[in-house]
């Protein structure tokens, strides 16, 4: 997403700051002095999160589970978060699954990208399929991308990883993050109306004195056009995951380029037809779930998958030859979707 609009008759606060590889934007209608504490308690939360799930802190309380031997005791943010992304791992059937640590260090995402960025500035994006060879493996090492790769201790919040197992949490902290502040502006500050938004992963709430909010969705080919059309939300969230944002050359040096969308079932890059995918729901984790999701199967096995478990959201992505596909409640396209005309439109079943 690139920008979030009100109309003018109340201009909430927005402040800007950079957390999680990202900027994080916050708007809030109330108060001056109430929407400048909360946004300072908002930074706070996500830079405490970021020091607690990063790959690139030393001694983040991720990289501490990363390195341990035997059954580690968590925070209850780490306790929660693993939870939850038990469940996704068995809603994607495998597809989400935070075990890739290992996977993305060899595609080369060793330092954050930010650091990934300025060592590549002359590099080019583009968008053509960025699978490496699979190297052989025998059955029996295949990575049984289906399973967790932890156990937790039940009521204790102590937590087992198998052997081998490094977790990389980046695809699901986000929305996590966004989500639970969220909540909490509106549950203990009494926030009547705000808006999230972490790299494009957004919980809004509350519209006072008009009728919604409206989401721009960044075009992925850049320069190459325009995507004219927006999102219209009274309420919820928005989640969008793409390729286009994020590749770097591969370090094999054969030109390729690799990017953070690791497919479980090959362990590199996702190689399919979709550069980026926005999801619309009311959960932002759920949500950015989804689309990463429906970028690392691609089009065709998405709708698939989507058909298999009933879900309700709606789904637009964007593929590389530039048509647009959708998923979703089509009755109601053109009032959430506005501008949107998609090439390809699928209904709910």
């Amino acid at each position: 997403m690139s920008r979030v609009e009100q109309p003018q008759a109340i201009l909430p606060l927005v402040s800007r700051f950079r957390a999680m590889n990202t900027v994080i934007e916050v708007q809030l209608v109330t108060g001056q002095e109430e929407a400048e504490h909360a946004a300072d308690l908002v930074q706070n939360w996500f830079e405490t999160q970021e020091r607690r799930f990063s790959r690139f802190v030393l001694d983040s309380e991720l990289n501490r589970l990363n390195r341990s031997t035997g059954w580690l005791p968590v925070s209850a943010a780490m306790d929660e978060v693993l939870s939850l992304a038990y469940g996704y791992i068995g809603q994607t059937e495998g597809i989400f699954q935070p075990g890739i640590a290992q996977a993305l260090r060899q595609q080369g995402y060793d330092v954050s990208f930010e650091q990934l960025q300025s060592d590549q500035l002359n590099t080019q994006l583009n968008y053509s399929h960025t699978a490496q060879p699979l190297s052989s493996t025998s059955s029996d090492e295949r990575f049984d991308y289906c399973r967790p790769g932890w156990m937790h201790r039940e009521g204790s919040r102590m937590v087992h990883l198998d052997p081998g197992t490094e977790l990389d949490l980046g695809g699901i902290v986000k929305g996590w993050a966004v989500e639970r502040i969220a909540d909490w502006l509106q549950r203990s500050l009494h926030i009547p109306a705000g808006m999230i938004n972490a790299g494009g992963d957004i919980q809004v709430w509350g519209t006072p004195a008009h009728t919604s909010w409206t989401l721009y969705i960044t075009d992925p080919f850049l320069e190459k056009r325009n995507l004219t059309g927006s999102i219209q939300l009274d309420g919820g969230a928005v989640a969008t995951s793409s390729l286009a944002r994020r590749q770097w050359m591969h370090p094999s040096g054969n030109g390729q380029m690799a990017h953070h969308l690791i497919d479980p079932r090959t362990m590199q890059s996702a190689n399919t037809d979709i550069i980026q995918c926005t999801v619309l729901g009311q959960h932002t984790s759920q949500c950015e779930i989804i689309a990463k999701t429906v970028c690392i199967l691609g089009s065709e096995e998405a709708i698939r998958w989507l058909n298999r478990h009933y879900d309700r959201h709606d789904v637009l992505w964007v593929t590389r030859d530039g048509s647009m596909w959708f998923r979703g409640n089509t009755e109601k396209l053109a009032e959430r979707w506005p501008g949107f005309d998609p090439d390809h439109r699928f209904s709910l079943i």
